[in-house]
């Protein structure tokens, strides 16, 4: 006689009583096994498998019960709003579950790719509705053939109120597909240039320079054209145009601010920047610099401090940047502004006997082998390995002495103010420069060439005992660094 046959395996309530008391833990278990793994890979997936474990399992047990142990009516409205509150919780989980899979962190890491926020929304929006139409026909037995007529008419008329609403939709599907920006990236669009912080469904969200907020709808991004800074490669290429005197010889302009170039920080060297004539003009020769930055957020801040530069490099070089107006010279003028520049090379050399052992008599015979030099904060007035240079007294400013250790360590060696001096090892080791010496202030200096500095330390003993002595201290503070 087969068991099945009894009359108790024949009673339904038996038979779902049986499998409620042998699958609900088999289940559970199999879920406190999953969620252990999934916390140890610190998954987001451990609050979906707790609220399936200790909400929906019970309360598809308890509608098992309740329907086909006790028989009562599935009909009923309480049985319905029950089997709805666990379709709609079944249908969250599986939204918490397929967005910690698929949508997590992590997830985007293993794929090394990002789901734009627009799709999301839209699978979301796309899983709720389908829900939502189970649980209609299903537990409520409504007639989805005749809710899809009207929602076929109802969709157009709303097609045709939300015009607008829908083209920025299929715009944004648009942009996401063909991807001519990311959030981070810096663009242009309709004269508005930002950062983007975020892409949505219906606009995207620009950062300013100044902190503001610009909302651009796809709709308008669709029909304009879009200027990416950060593509096809972060490097971004700046020019800028700057007028010199007809009296300035082009060579020498290019040279000087070439040098600028190299002297700004966030300029690359790699590509090289380039110095162009670019037109003759009344009253100017104006010339067009190139150079390339690392990252376009920096454009500002770099071209700021090359046109800082600029300013003191010709200034060094004693070339002329004509106002915008026609400038007009008169002899008188000229020989004026000569007489000037003299005048005050003059009156800074009288301050040298007060910073170095030089009789005073002495320092006029300086007028024709020195110079007064300007450097900008920043500026190196002398880089570590230069082959030759000048005796420099600062005036003006402070300046800091570094050098490189053998460790490949940048040391600062002291810190440089009024009255000190540097230059000098070049000088009178001939060999390449041991330190470097940069602005940190803006400096005024006197240069004296080397020609001129040779011939005191022959006629001044004190002098050239004074300069060895302080290369000496420098040589073994140098010497401690190294040991450090």
């Amino acid at each position: 006689m087969n068991i099945f046959d009894n009359d108790l395996f024949s009673n339904n309530w038996f038979v779902y009583g049986l499998l409620l008391m042998i699958c609900i833990p088999i289940l559970v278990v199999a879920i406190n096994e999953l969620n252990y793994v999934v916390k140890r890979k610190e998954n987001h997936l451990s609050p979906p498998l707790n609220t399936l474990k200790n909400i929906i399992l019970p309360l598809i047990a308890m509608s098992i019960v309740l329907t086909q142990v006790m028989e009562f009516p599935r009909s009923s409205t309480i049985m319905k709003l029950l089997e709805t509150f666990i379709w709609i919780l079944v249908i969250n989980t599986l939204l918490a579950i397929v967005n910690g899979v698929f949508f997590s962190g992590k997830g985007m890491k293993k794929r090394k790719t990002k789901i734009p926020q627009l799709f999301l929304d839209i699978f979301r929006v796309v899983m709720v509705l389908f829900g939502a139409a189970i649980v209609l026909s299903m537990v409520w037995g409504a007639d989805l053939g005749g809710l899809v007529t009207a929602l076929g008419l109802g969709s157009f008329v709303i097609g045709l109120a939300l015009q607008d609403t829908l083209g920025n939709l299929f715009s944004g599907i648009a942009l996401v597909y063909e991807k001519p920006f990311s959030e981070g990236e810096y663009i242009e669009v309709e004269n508005q240039r930002g950062r983007v912080i975020e892409m949505n469904w219906r606009a995207i969200r620009l950062e300013t320079r100044e902190k503001e907020l610009i909302v651009i709808p796809h709709l308008v991004i669709g029909q304009g054209t879009i200027k990416n800074f950060s593509r096809p490669e972060s490097v971004h290429i700046m020019k800028t145009e700057i007028g010199f005197s007809h009296d300035n010889p082009p060579n020498k302009v290019k040279q000087a601010l070439l040098k600028a170039c190299y002297s700004t920080p966030g300029i690359l060297h790699e590509p090289e920047p380039e110095v162009k004539t670019n037109e003759y003009t009344e009253s100017k020769v104006v010339y067009e610099v190139e150079f390339a930055i690392a990252n376009y957020k920096d454009h500002e801040d770099v071209m700021d401090d090359f046109m800082s530069r600029v300013w003191y490099t010709t200034r060094r070089s004693n070339l002329e940047m004509p106002m915008s107006q026609m400038m007009v010279h008169h002899a008188h003028q000229i020989a004026d502004s000569h007489t000037e520049k003299l005048n005050q090379l003059e009156e800074s050399l009288k301050k040298l006997p007060q910073m170095l052992p030089i009789e005073k008599t002495k320092v006029n015979e300086l007028l024709d082998g020195s110079e007064i030099q300007y450097f900008g904060a920043g500026e190196k007035v002398i880089q570590e390995g230069d082959p030759t240079g000048a005796l420099y007294v600062i005036l003006e400013g402070k300046a800091i002495l570094e050098t490189t250790t053998e460790n490949n360590k940048k040391v600062v060696v002291g810190n440089l103010e009024q009255g000190d001096f540097f230059g000098e090892i070049t000088l009178f080791t001939e060999k390449f420069s041991s330190f470097s010496v940069k602005a940190i202030e803006d400096l005024k200096l006197i240069s004296v060439f080397p020609d001129e500095v040779l011939q005191m330390v022959e006629l001044n003993p004190r002098l050239a005992q004074h300069l060895d002595d302080m290369m000496d201290a420098r040589r073994l503070k140098m010497k401690e660094l190294n040991e450090v």
